[in-house]
């Protein structure tokens, strides 16, 4: 082989390749939604919770970059699950275009949810059937189980003190805010035994060695996976959808099952 020969060959081997691993990162990749299964371990939780199951569902980001069809694959595989409960971890919106079918999506579920960045303007969330948005408040899920929502760490006003308001003395204590980041602020008297936040999307594309190309404001520390914090943990999703690019790369998108053991 000569070496003009040599090196069209290469060429066009890497030319092939970058366009297998774009259709591949813009095409396949994003639509893969897994189901990450954690079991996580709670000091002092009561028998009667031991198993309890939580579904999480991060950054559907509807109306722009996510289609529809991936969005009710992710809706449809929490449910199979059967979890106890089901919470939204923010970012469901993207734009208003989406809110017929989240509407649809979220209609019987009995869910919880709390405001991202991107669809914190977006109020009408809090009047979908079957939807309970937490803004700066709490509500007991289950004997025991205490469930505090934040407002967005970026253009809200998030308020622990009124979160925790009400909760029954010994309860556990769950955290739902959008920005994994704000962990670093859950104090010790808090009491905060799991916090669940999505925003980062784990980067959306990450390379070998190398690890995320870019994560956002306050979901640089604690980007995906369960990590510990100061005084608490924290579980950060991927997220279902994706934001500015349609596109993941080794960090396909993902819904969530925790679930509670002593």
């Amino acid at each position: 082989m000569n070496r003009r020969s040599f090196l069209f060959r290469t060429g066009a081997t890497i030319a092939t390749s970058m366009l297998g691993l774009l259709g591949w990162s813009t095409g396949v990749e994003p639509r893969r939604v897994q189901v990450e299964r954690r079991q996580v371990e709670i000091p002092g939780l009561p028998r009667h919770l031991h198993g309890y199951k939580i579904g999480l569902l991060t950054d559907t980001h509807l109306g722009e970059t996510t289609p529809d069809e991936t969005v009710r694959h992710a809706f449809a595989l929490v449910k199979a699950e059967g979890p106890d409960l089901i919470l939204l971890g923010g970012d469901l919106l993207s734009s208003l275009a989406g809110l017929p079918l989240l509407k649809q999506l979220v209609a019987g579920l009995n869910a919880y949810g709390v405001y991202g960045n991107w669809d914190w303007e977006f109020r009408a969330l809090a009047a979908l059937p079957g939807l309970r948005m937490l803004i700066n408040e709490g509500v007991e899920v289950a004997p025991g189980l205490w469930l505090a929502g934040l407002d967005d760490f970026h253009l809200g006003d998030p308020q622990m003190a009124p979160a925790l308001a009400g909760a029954p003395e010994g309860a556990v204590r769950l955290l739902l805010v959008h920005e994994p980041d704000w962990a670093d602020l859950v104090r010790a008297e808090d009491r905060i035994a799991l916090q669940l936040s999505g925003h980062a999307h784990g980067g959306q594309v990450r390379l070998p060695g190398i690890g995320p190309l870019l994560l956002p404001p306050d979901g640089r520390k604690y980007p995906m996976g369960l990590q510990s914090a100061p005084h608490t943990r924290v579980y950060t999703s991927r997220g279902v959808g994706v934001a500015h690019l349609p596109i993941r790369l080794l960090c396909p998108p993902e819904v969530t099952i925790i679930t509670l053991a002593g």
